[in-house]
C-alpha cells in the first residue's frame, strides 16, 4: 500500500453536509459588498432556496456520494473536474509558473548541466513516491491528504469536449520512465530511469541534453502550439494532428504518458521579470502546457516550472520544489545501458500545417493581452505583521483589498485560495478576505483617522477575524465550494429532481459579487523562489501572488491588456496600502 492510500483512508471525507449553514455564510461574506437592496434581495432568494431546492438537491448530493462514491466531489469549484470543463487556453489563464531563486540553484554555468541537475531530482522524488516512501505533508502534526502528489509526474490533460480528459502513465513502461526534452520545438524521449528505479548518471544526462539541443529546430512549425488554444480547437488541432499519420499517435501518447517536460529554452533576459513572461508563456514556440509539469532551463541560467492545475494545487507543487533544489547537487545515479534519445518526428498534413499556422497567431495575440509586473517591498516583511501580532496574511489581504477600493472607488470581491487536504482528496476552498472587520478597519484608515490607539484594536480584530475565516475553509466549512457543487447538481440531475430552472440564489447579488475574482490571490513562504505568479482570472480584473518573506514582500501581479493602466495603478496603490497600514503597527 502506498503513503498515499495509507493516508487517505485514514482522513474524513469533506463535510458539504450543511446547507443552511453555507446560505447563512454566504449572507454574512457578502454583506460587506452590498447594498440595503442587494441585501433584501438576497436574503430573499436565500429563503426561497432553503424553502425548497436546497433540501432536494442536498438530499440528491447525498444520495450521490452515498451510491456513487466520493467523484461528485471533483465537480466543487477549483477541483479537478471544474478545471476540466474550463474552455479557455491553459497558458495565462490556468497554468501557474515558479521561478527559481539563481541563490538555491546548483552552481553550475553549463545550462544542459543545470537541466540534467534538476531532471534528475526530478526523477529521484518520482521515485520516491513510486516506492511509497514520501512522508505525507502535515499541518499542526496531522497528515495531509497526498493524492496531489501522484498526479505530477506521468499525467497530463488531454483536450477533449465537452470537458477535456486526465491522462495517466505507468512505471513499468519505458515512456513512464523517461522525460520529453524540448529544444527550439523539437521533442526527444530521454529515459531517465532504468527499470530497476536507478537514476541515469549525471554527467551523462547532461552530454545528451546539450547533444539534443546542438541538433536543431524541427521546423517552423511546433505542435506544442495546440496546446495555447481555447480548449475546442485543442481538441480539434489533436484529431488532425493523430490523423497526419499513426507515428503521430504514438508519439502523442508518449509525450502524454512521459515523466515531464524538460523545456531547454533560449535565452530570456537580466531580470526576474523576464523569465516570469517567459515562464508563464512562451507562446507555444517550446512547450506543452497540457503537461503536469514543464522544468524550464534558460541558455541565461534561469530555472522554474509551469504546471497544469487541474490534478494538482500549489501546496503539492510547493514540496516539489523544496525536493528538486534540495536534491539537484547530487543527482543521478549508476544506471547503465539506459536507452538513447528517441527523436519524436510528427509528420504536419498541409491541413495541419495551416492549423498550426493560425494557432501560432491566436497564441501571439493571447500573449499580446497579458500585463505582468513586479512590485518589491524592502522596507518590511512578514516579520513587521507578526511583531505586531498580527497575521502576516490577513496584512497583505487587508493591503490588496485597500488598494482595491483605492482603484475602483469600491469594495469589490478578492479570492484567495485555502487548501482542504485535512480530507480525503480534499483540494481547495475559496475565502474571502473581505470580513465585516476588514471593512471596519480600513472605512476607519480611509476616513483620515490616523490615531493608532483607535486604528490598531479594528487592525487586530480584522486580523482574528481573517484567521477564523481560514480556518473556516479549511475544516471544510465555507460557502463557495458547497452551494457551488449543489449548483453542479443541478446542473446534472435538476430535471429529475423537478427542479427546471437555475435556483435563484446563483443570480442573487450575494453570490455574483462574492464569488467573483477581482482579485485573485495567494501565497506561499517563497524560499527557493524568486517569483510565482498566474494570470488574471476575469476581465477587468487581477491576479496577485506574493511570496512572504520575513524582511521582505515580491508580488507578481496580471491583469489583462483591454484594462489599460489598470495593472500599474494597482500596483501603485497596493505599495501605498501596505505602507499605511505598516503605520498602524
Amino acid at each position: 500500500m502506498s503513503f498515499n492510500s495509507n493516508v487517505r483512508s485514514a482522513l474524513p471525507p469533506p463535510p458539504f453536509d450543511d446547507v443552511r449553514r453555507s446560505c447563512v455564510r454566504l449572507l454574512q461574506w457578502s454583506d460587506p459588498l452590498l447594498n440595503d437592496a442587494e441585501r433584501r434581495c438576497s436574503q430573499d432568494a436565500v429563503d426561497a432556496f432553503l424553502h425548497r431546492e436546497a433540501q432536494l438537491l442536498q438530499e440528491a448530493l447525498e444520495r450521490i456520494r452515498r451510491e456513487e462514491g466520493e467523484g461528485v466531489l471533483r465537480s466543487v469549484p477549483y477541483w479537478e473536474d471544474w478545471y476540466l470543463a474550463c474552455r479557455e487556453p491553459l497558458p495565462v489563464h490556468a497554468n501557474p509558473f515558479y521561478v527559481f531563486d539563481p541563490d538555491f540553484l546548483p552552481n553550475e554555468e553549463n545550462p544542459f548541466r543545470l537541466a540534467a541537475r534538476l531532471a534528475l531530482a526530478a526523477a529521484s522524488y518520482c521515485t520516491t513516491i513510486d516506492r511509497g516512501e514520501l512522508e505525507p505533508d502535515v499541518l499542526r502534526g496531522e497528515p495531509l491528504c497526498m493524492k496531489g502528489s501522484t498526479s505530477i509526474f506521468r499525467a497530463s490533460r488531454s483536450a477533449a469536449v465537452p470537458r477535456d480528459l486526465q491522462v495517466k502513465g505507468s512505471p513499468e513502461s519505458r515512456t513512464g520512465r523517461s522525460v520529453i526534452v524540448l529544444s527550439k520545438g523539437s521533442f526527444h524521449l530521454l529515459e531517465l530511469i532504468s527499470p530497476c528505479g536507478e537514476l541515469r548518471p549525471f554527467d551523462e544526462t547532461a552530454e545528451l541534453l546539450e547533444r539534443i539541443a546542438a541538433a536543431g529546430a524541427s521546423g517552423d512549425l511546433s505542435p506544442g502550439v495546440l496546446t495555447c488554444l481555447p480548449r475546442e480547437e485543442s481538441a480539434r488541432g489533436r484529431a488532425l494532428l493523430r490523423a497526419s499519420s499513426e507515428e503521430n499517435s504514438r508519439f502523442l501518447d508518449m509525450v502524454e504518458r512521459a515523466l515531464f517536460v524538460l523545456r531547454l529554452d533560449s535565452p530570456c533576459g537580466e531580470r526576474p521579470e523576464d523569465a516570469a513572461r517567459r515562464f508563464l508563456f512562451d507562446e507555444g514556440r517550446n512547450a506543452w502546457y497540457e503537461k503536469a509539469l514543464q522544468i524550464i532551463v534558460t541558455e541565461d541560467g534561469w530555472a522554474g516550472i509551469n504546471f497544469e492545475h487541474s490534478a494538482r494545487d500549489g501546496t503539492h507543487m510547493g514540496p516539489l520544489v523544496k525536493a528538486l533544489l534540495e536534491r539537484a547537487p547530487a543527482a543521478g545515479g549508476t544506471a547503465k545501458n539506459l536507452s538513447e534519445p528517441l527523436p519524436l518526428r510528427f509528420a504536419l498534413s498541409p491541413e495541419l500545417r495551416v492549423f498550426l499556422g493560425e494557432a501560432g497567431k491566436s497564441a501571439r495575440e493571447l500573449s499580446r493581452r497579458r500585463r505582468q509586473s513586479v512590485l518589491r517591498v524592502s522596507s518590511f516583511g512578514s516579520d513587521l505583521p507578526k511583531r505586531a501580532g498580527v497575521s502576516p496574511d490577513a496584512f497583505v489581504q487587508l493591503a490588496l483589498l485597500l488598494a482595491g477600493r483605492m482603484i475602483w472607488g469600491e469594495w469589490r470581491s478578492a479570492y484567495e485560495s485555502v487548501h482542504m487536504r485535512r480530507f480525503a482528496g480534499g483540494r481547495t476552498e475559496g475565502t474571502r478576505p473581505l470580513t465585516a472587520e476588514a471593512a471596519a478597519f480600513l472605512d476607519a484608515l480611509c476616513s483620515g483617522t490616523t490615531d493608532r490607539n483607535t486604528l490598531r484594536p479594528l487592525l487586530l480584530a480584522a486580523s482574528r477575524a481573517h484567521k477564523e475565516r481560514i480556518e473556516e475553509c479549511l475544516s471544510g466549512r465555507g460557502t463557495e465550494g458547497h452551494l457551488g457543487l449543489l449548483r453542479e447538481i443541478w446542473r446534472l440531475r435538476g430535471a429529475e429532481l423537478g427542479i427546471a430552472a437555475e435556483p435563484g440564489i446563483y443570480s442573487s447579488p450575494a453570490w455574483t459579487k462574492l464569488t467573483a475574482c477581482c482579485i485573485s490571490t495567494s501565497t506561499t513562504t517563497g524560499e527557493g523562489l524568486a517569483l510565482a505568479g498566474y494570470g488574471p482570472v476575469q476581465r477587468g480584473g487581477l491576479s496577485a501572488r506574493y511570496l512572504s518573506r520575513n524582511e521582505s514582500l515580491v508580488f507578481h501581479i496580471a491583469s489583462w491588456a483591454e484594462d489599460g493602466d489598470l495593472n500599474e495603478r494597482f500596483a501603485a496603490a497596493l505599495e501605498e496600502s501596505l505602507h499605511r497600514i505598516a503605520s498602524v503597527l
